[in-house]
């Protein structure tokens, strides 16, 4: 990739984000696939507005965020937003060693509008932190706020893509994919249960998934990463 690498990474996370000099070519491949992909999507359809979600936690969901997030900034060249909306378990600021004091929860307390606290993390990609954790947030994330929040994104930046929560038992998961154009879906072979996938699948609309991606793949390395695009999004 070109461009600056992040600021911090954590070393527990390095060599698994695809900006790292660690990464695997083969991950970075597939990330850059998947990129693509919406590349092509976008041109044919306008879309900009990604939200990564999965049926629960610990599928990879918010790895595969920041590693679509960095290559679209970076191998593309594209403006990019990083949203963290996971805000009952914030996670991208622990993951690249950021502070979670100041965000997208605290903006959407407050009664005025106020000036975002973005933080940059390479010259064309922007985060979006989740701020204090929101042990009930939503009410915040289905306000004109947000709607606000994501129009304003749109006409600054090419790409908004969006850590939302897992889907599980959450309203809140299924209003953010109503807000945006399309959702990335995250699971884990051998882990992630074929009830949940269909729960989540009618949750979030079958119409509005963009495709799936595959971790945890037997015999792909490192962390296995697959990506499969199924389908385009919807209009």
């Amino acid at each position: 990739m070109t461009g600056g690498a992040l600021p911090s990474i954590s070393a527990r996370w390095g060599e698994r984000l695809v900006s790292s000099p660690a990464c695997d070519a083969t991950l970075l491949e597939r990330f850059r696939h998947m990129a693509g992909t919406l590349q092509k999507a976008q041109t044919a359809t306008g879309l900009s507005q990604v939200l990564v979600t999965s049926a629960t936690t610990g599928e990879g969901k918010t790895l595969t965020s920041i590693n679509l997030a960095l290559v679209l900034s970076e191998s593309y060249g594209r403006r990019v937003l990083l949203i963290d909306a996971d805000l009952r378990r914030p996670s991208i600021g622990a993951m690249l060693d950021l502070p979670n004091l100041v965000g997208l929860s605290t903006a959407l307390k407050s009664p005025v509008d106020q000036k975002l606290a973005l933080v940059p993390l390479t010259p064309t990609l922007m985060l979006l932190p989740a701020g204090a954790p929101d042990p009930d947030p939503l009410s915040g994330l289905t306000s004109a706020r947000m709607r606000r929040i994501l129009d304003e994104a749109a006409g600054r930046f090419d790409w908004v893509i969006l850590d939302g929560p897992p889907t599980g038992p959450l309203a809140e998961t299924s209003h953010l994919a109503n807000m945006v154009q399309g959702t990335v879906f995250v699971l884990r072979a051998g882990e992630t249960q074929n009830a949940s996938v269909q729960r989540s699948i009618e949750m979030l609309g079958r119409d509005r998934i963009l495709g799936v991606v595959l971790n945890g793949v037997e015999g792909i390395e490192p962390e296995h990463y697959e990506a499969y695009y199924q389908k385009g999004p919807a209009q």
